[in-house]
């Protein structure tokens, strides 16, 4: 009897063993394949490097460009460009300075770029009494060029939300820079004002 026990138990943990395995094996699979999904989705929302040269190079031949956008948008366009960025700034060189002085100040919060973006370069847009969040940034061509070496950058990462925000948001620049005209007289569009502000069609708001 104590053998027909000794017996069974054996085969029952090499069925638990077994089954153990299969789900290991199951769970490998599927996250090889989630990995090979996100590189996919990744690769997908990167654009590719020639093109990337393109429009840096276009992008750097600006003056300036007063960009509006929500502050969250902009914080973590900045925050990739930069280092760091909070919602309320309105300025980035004086706060930088006073920052790097305080007590306690951490070494990980400095900007890793001196976004020089001083006060009057940062507007916040009221809407009524009420603020919505919207914003005007006035970019230099090299701001603009920091901003899409971050973007591009940002959209090869495996976590695919911030890959394809890093995406749209790239695009959304580029698609200023793709109505840049290299052989137009200089000056005559300076400080052109883009919007980032997708829409729905107007069908769609209730009255």
């Amino acid at each position: 009897m104590f053998k027909t026990w000794r017996e069974e138990y054996r085969a029952n943990q090499a069925a638990r063993r077994q089954i153990e395995l299969e789900q290991w094996e199951q769970e490998k699979r599927w996250r090889e394949e989630d990995r090979a999904a996100r590189q996919k989705a990744a690769s997908e929302n990167s654009v590719d490097l020639a093109v990337h040269n393109e429009n840096v190079k276009a992008a750097t031949g600006i003056s300036y460009l007063t960009l509006v956008c929500h502050e969250d948008a902009w914080t973590f366009m900045a925050r990739l460009a930069f280092g760091q960025w909070k919602p309320t700034w309105t300025q980035s060189t004086h706060a930088y300075m006073e920052m790097t002085t305080s007590p306690g100040y951490l070494e990980d919060e400095k900007f890793t770029v001196n976004p020089n973006l001083p006060e009057g370069r940062i507007k916040k847009l009221p809407t009524g009494t009420a603020r919505n969040g919207m914003q005007q940034v006035i970019l230099s061509g090299h701001n603009l060029v920091q901003l899409l070496a971050a973007l591009h950058e940002g959209s090869k990462r495996e976590d695919i939300a911030a890959s394809a925000r890093c995406s749209r948001l790239y695009g959304k620049l580029v698609e200023f820079v793709n109505l840049i005209d290299p052989d137009a007289e200089a000056g005559q569009t300076t400080g052109v004002t883009y919007r980032i502000d997708d829409s729905l069609d107007a069908a769609h708001v209730k009255q």
